[in-house]
């Protein structure tokens, strides 16, 4: 099995199509051609900014686009939220599931809440829940959660990804090459191994 080092998915839990390429991704990753992915938090709308309009424009096209690529590419059944939380909290989650090695089981279980259960991930009861079902502690999570812990991390890592790729996820980087919005996997796998 080849690794390539460094391929780098710029995401945010409320975007549904950094939701479809995350899927994508992680099927180019397995394989004979494997390679490793960096989870690269960029939050649309981080605190203090007024939450997203589910009626906007803004959401309103992207999520048109999601469901159209979901038609294309046969991918899961998406469930409309009906509210667009912050998504600070829920990857703050994620960076404490990390630290019992269950970073990737969080970062999917927190998609599949939000576009497949229309769970509000912005709830530190949802997400103290969902850190349950992977195994963590319900009191440490809770405690994390509310104490903002990892605020500062993912708040810096928004600044380094607008630094290098803009304030719009999703996106792929490799190098100082870059793949902007949703491809399917097999475009997924020629950026990586052209």
């Amino acid at each position: 099995m080849r690794h390539m080092r460094g391929l780098r998915l710029y995401f945010d839990y409320v975007d549904p199509i950094s939701y479809l390429l995350d899927t994508e991704v992680t099927a180019a990753a397995e394989g004979p051609d494997a390679f490793e992915v960096t989870l690269l938090p960029l939050e649309v709308r981080p605190p203090p900014v007024p939450l997203l309009d589910p009626d906007g424009p803004w959401w309103r096209e992207r999520w048109a686009a999601a469901c159209a690529i979901t038609t294309e590419i046969g991918g899961p059944a998406l469930v409309e939220p009906t509210l667009l939380p912050w998504s600070r909290k829920a990857h703050e989650l994620v960076a404490q599931a990390r630290r019992s090695e269950r970073g990737r089981q969080a970062h999917r279980a927190v998609f599949r809440a939000m576009f497949e259960e229309g769970r509000d991930i912005g709830r530190v009861d949802v997400l103290v829940e969902i850190g349950v079902e992977l195994g963590l502690d319900r009191t440490e999570t809770k405690a994390v959660l509310d104490v903002d812990r990892h605020a500062s991390d993912i708040a810096a890592s928004r600044a380094a990804a607008i630094a290098v790729i803009g304030p719009e996820p999703p996106v792929l980087a490799l190098g100082d090459r870059i793949l902007r919005g949703f491809h399917n996997r097999d475009a997924v796998r020629t950026f990586v191994h052209p």
